[in-house]
């Protein structure tokens, strides 16, 4: 039996570690991407095949009834490929419609086709489509998915009694690759088949490493393609009608945004005059605590193609405000595998701000075992000649089996303002084990009480002086009762960098479990094992130390098959912290509805109830004052999708999110930073209320051009009157001022290869 396992092993090893290969043939007269593969240039190229299952049983072949096939050519123009997917019952293919680019985790088959031409295991280009003809384009890597990586392609996709086919064009323009008379280039198909939820790729996927691009199959074969002249542009113009208080505004705008392939690897992009009054609305929330809320970007220029800027962690380009005058950027990647990035914008004087220049330059540099070396530096240089400058140097080292992995950072701050001038760095170490059911991390974080890159990054506080340790296990082949089980266990030891004071020990552990009816079960825990201590929450010195409890925090939840019509996604949990006998208990329930193809909605509601909380309220003569107080919030969200097509589609979400805060005894800070006696009495409760309503057009008329209609409804407001029941909340609410706005806005894509030909 020992020597069986020990071939099974060897077997299993080589399977994993082998690359297929497939010759691509050039040819004059390019196919009619028409969904029909079985005519023109077609017939005479040959499929390649053998897939094997990547998830659930991984290393599994692909059954012959479900048997799939690809082939592919290409001319001076672009790649083109042809996918051929065998289902014994077509009319079971799963075809839910959904909007671009959310083709992936939706109800349907999908196929996939990943692209790196640099062979370098970093990044793959990556296109999709689902059987109804929806793409999805984004750039991938291990770190990250670039989901908002827009690119101009062409696809058809058709069904018969065999099965689906799909179509790609992919122009050299929608893709990066060296100037070289011979090429090859990393590839891989993955089709899923989502009845079953299961997938499979054509070069072989080890599920326990999580690096897909490093194994990939290899295409062989281009020869003298050459990289086009890539510029194109997108003006655009908009109109709105603001109304706000009795008042109307109405206001026009025009722009433009523009693309430009400066060589075979680079690319400019530029954005003047940019318009971001459709961007959804932020989810915002009561913040009591002594540092910023992090909100997700969403503005189109600063999601697509900044993944180079965001590997050192030291750009957060929310910094960058709306009153963005003009944007650039160049990125690209050399012969040599030196990725490079330059990011440059300007932003008009604000209330608290003067007129600014961000500046961000990274240099990536892409080693052996798909390790990298990288660069970065951030500068702001403001009107008032403030500046703040950051340096970076990244680093991850990998073995050859990409099995483990050093991981390293030194950043340096630099920061005037006003007279104040202050000099920090930061570090960071990791020792990993990446890939195996049985993976372990141990890391240590440094940032002095000087160093600070929020002018142009994000860093919740600095003198930190931490270190990480933890372990994980995953069961990646289906046994008898399970699909899949995931379990981590995590611990951190934390203490400031100056003076090396002790602030927090802290475990958490967590599995999820998926069973074989793919309903999916997790449980977490977090346990502070030590009173904290907190030097920041009182919002002076450190002198002025918070004590907070030893505390433990239970969740549980479970998700149902998404498969179904109706699927449900139910959480809850509580917790203790016995110093001041507080107590947390929270809620969420979630239902998902699929009313037909076209038609898809889900509803969340949230709450959270604590009980006996302390924190800082205010600051009276100079003293900060605590409070022990009870804290509430209801979230309702309602979102729903209606795709009448491919190209048209509405979509909608409201919500409302509603917290209080009531105050029952103030203190203030003894010695030791525990609560003590204060007579302030002032009335410092807060009733929050956040409303928002999104209703959205999209229209795709032409490819990479849209016609876009949007209505917005908003009320923010906070008292300190606090309303003990939600209708009479609700109706307090609806009696403030709402903006509501209708804006119009219509971009349009022009390429100059295509007015060229003309």
């Amino acid at each position: 039996m020992k020597y069986l396992l020990i071939i099974s092993f060897f077997i299993s090893s080589y399977v994993f570690a082998q690359k297929k290969e497939y010759t691509i043939s050039r040819v004059n007269t390019p196919p009619i991407i028409d969904g029909n593969i079985k005519d023109g240039i077609w017939k005479s190229i040959p499929f390649t095949g053998n897939f094997i299952q990547y998830t659930p049983e991984n290393g599994k072949p692909i059954a012959e009834k479900f048997n799939t096939q690809w082939k592919a050519v290409y001319d001076n123009q672009a790649v083109y490929f042809a996918v051929f997917m065998m289902d014994p019952n077509p009319d079971s293919i799963m075809t839910q419609l959904r909007k671009r680019d959310a083709v992936s985790g939706s109800n349907n088959d999908e196929i996939k086709i990943r692209i790196n031409p640099y062979m370098d295991g970093q990044t793959d280009f990556v296109f999709s489509l689902s059987p109804q003809g929806v793409q999805q384009d984004e750039k991938s890597s291990s770190e990250y998915n670039e989901i908002n990586w827009d690119m101009v392609w062409f696809s058809e996709t058709s069904v018969d009694a065999e099965g689906w086919y799909a179509e790609f064009k992919i122009p050299y323009s929608a893709l990066r690759f060296p100037k070289q008379k011979v090429q090859d280039w990393s590839f891989n198909v993955l089709r899923h088949i989502r009845r079953y939820r299961e997938t499979f790729s054509w070069n072989t996927i080890d599920l326990t490493n999580d690096n897909i691009s490093s194994q990939a199959g290899i295409i062989r074969g281009f020869e003298d393609i050459e990289p086009p002249l890539r510029l194109s542009f997108f003006p655009y113009i908009s109109s709105y009608a603001t109304h706000y208080e009795n008042e109307i505004d109405f206001s026009l705008n025009g722009g433009m945004d523009l693309k430009y392939g400066i060589n075979e690897s680079f690319t400019l992009d530029m954005t003047l005059i940019p318009d971001f009054g459709q961007v959804g609305f932020d989810n915002q929330v009561l913040n009591l605590s002594p540092f910023e809320v992090q909100y997700n970007e969403k503005r189109s220029f600063f999601t697509e193609g900044t993944e180079l800027f965001s590997k050192s962690g030291l750009f957060y380009s929310r910094r960058i405000s709306d009153q963005l005058i003009n944007a650039s950027k160049v990125t690209g990647k050399t012969k040599n595998n030196l990725g490079i990035g330059v990011l440059n914008a300007v932003t008009n004087e604000t209330d608290d701000k003067p007129l600014s220049n961000y500046n961000i330059v990274t240099l990536d540099q892409s080693l052996k075992n798909n390790s990298y070396l990288s660069l970065t530096n951030t500068n702001v240089y403001r009107q008032n000649k403030d500046y703040a400058n950051v340096t970076g140097l990244n680093t991850a080292i990998k073995n050859k089996e990409n099995s483990l992995q050093t991981r390293g950072s030194i950043k340096l701050s630099q920061k005037k303002e006003s007279e104040d001038k202050t000099v920090g760095f930061a570090s960071y170490a990791e020792v990993a084990k990446i890939s195996g059911n049985f993976q372990y991390y141990i890391s240590n974080n440094i940032e002095s009480d000087t160093y600070d890159h929020n002018d142009m990054g994000f860093l919740y506080n600095n003198n930190e002086f931490s270190n990480y340790a933890g372990i994980s296990y995953t069961i990646s082949e289906p046994t008898k009762y399970l699909v899949d089980f995931d379990a981590y266990l995590k611990t951190s030891y934390k203490q400031l960098y100056n003076p090396l004071l002790f602030v927090s020990w802290e475990i958490d552990a967590k599995q999820v479990s998926t069973f074989k009816n793919y309903l999916t079960w997790g449980l977490s825990t977090q346990l502070n094992l030590k009173e904290k201590n907190d030097y920041f929450e009182s919002r002076t010195t450190i002198d002025d130390v918070f004590k907070v409890s030893e505390s433990y925090t239970v969740r549980t939840f479970f998700s149902s098959d998404y498969r179904k019509r109706i699927a449900l996604d139910v959480s809850f949990g509580g917790g203790e912290a016995p110093l001041y006998n507080e107590n947390t208990h929270f809620f969420r329930l979630s239902p998902r509805i699929r009313v037909n193809d076209k038609f898809f909605m889900y509803y969340v509601f949230s709450t959270e109830t604590v009980e006996n909380e302390s924190g800082y309220i205010t600051t009276n003569n100079d003293k900060p004052i605590f409070s022990k107080r009870n804290k509430q919030f209801f979230t309702n969200v309602i979102s729903g999708q209606y795709v009448l097509n491919t190209k048209m589609s509405f979509d909608f979400k409201f919500r409302h999110h509603w917290e209080q805060v009531k105050n029952y005894s103030f203190h203030e800070l003894d010695e030791n930073g525990y609560l003590a006696y204060s007579d302030y009495n002032e009335n410092k409760d807060v009733n929050f209320n956040a409303w928002n309503i999104d209703l959205n057009f999209n229209y795709w008329f032409a490819p990479g051009s849209e016609l876009s209609i949007v209505w917005k409804n908003a009320i923010l407001t906070q008292s300190d009157q606090v309303l003990s029941y939600y209708n009479d909340n609700l109706e307090a609410l609806l009696n403030n001022p709402q903006e509501n706005s209708l804006s119009l806005r219509l971009r349009y894509y022009l390429d100059y290869s295509y007015f060229k030909k003309k």
